[in-house]
């Protein structure tokens, strides 16, 4: 994500935090306080979809759906698939609104496999949490389990830090043994950047 200025001739630093990017202007070192200073695999709240894929790239996509809205579209991208190098991620989820010809993004999420290795992966949630918090302005943190499946016995091990204009989510999925034989899955590691606005879609409308 991008730090907007308007100054001339800035020097732009990448700070690295393992999953995510943020970009500081060397004349605004200060700590982050919204989700536009992030990106993921290069792509920010914001941004356009068609900056990196032309219309023609979302039919080799996979798409995603809701069972009872599609105001907003979503499409995984494998890294197999992108146009842009993944150096951290196995895919990206991206989301936009449905009649945005813009396609704005408004969720950008990783996903990383961990087969079989949910505590290297709750390892990992906890150290990149604590590389956020570390540089975040503010956060309001919660911290869950999400319950899903047939019989709800697959289980997303969540932590959700509530920062200005959205949240940056960080899990780890645990899928139930019938679920990842019926569908090829495995366990995985996400980290999501979303807008309030589609948070609140998420959370309300879109189940």
């Amino acid at each position: 994500m991008k730090l907007i200025n308007n100054t001339h001739n800035l020097i732009i630093i990448k700070i690295f935090i393992s999953t995510l990017i943020l970009i500081f202007s060397f004349h605004s070192w200060t700590k982050a306080d919204d989700i536009s200073e992030f990106e993921i695999e290069g792509i920010s709240i914001g941004d356009s979809f068609l900056k990196f894929y032309s219309l023609s790239d979302i039919n080799k996509l996979y798409p995603g759906s809701y069972p009872k809205s599609d105001d907003y579209e979503t499409y995984e991208i494998h890294k197999s698939l992108s146009k842009i190098k993944f150096s951290t991620y196995d895919s990206v989820t991206v989301s936009w609104k449905k009649n945005d010809k813009e396609k704005k993004i408004a969720a950008v999420s990783g996903i990383k496999l961990y087969p079989k290795k949910l505590k290297q992966c709750l390892k990992k949630r906890d150290e990149t949490v604590q590389e956020l918090k570390e540089i975040l302005n503010y956060t309001n943190e919660n911290e869950y389990e999400m319950h899903y499946g047939e019989g709800n016995d697959s289980i997303g091990y969540v932590v959700d830090l509530k920062i200005q204009g959205g949240s940056i989510r960080i899990w780890c999925t645990d899928w139930d043994n019938k679920t990842e034989e019926e569908n090829n899955w495995d366990d995985d590691f996400n980290v999501s950047i979303e807008t309030k606005e589609f948070i609140y879609w998420l959370d309300n409308i879109a189940y």
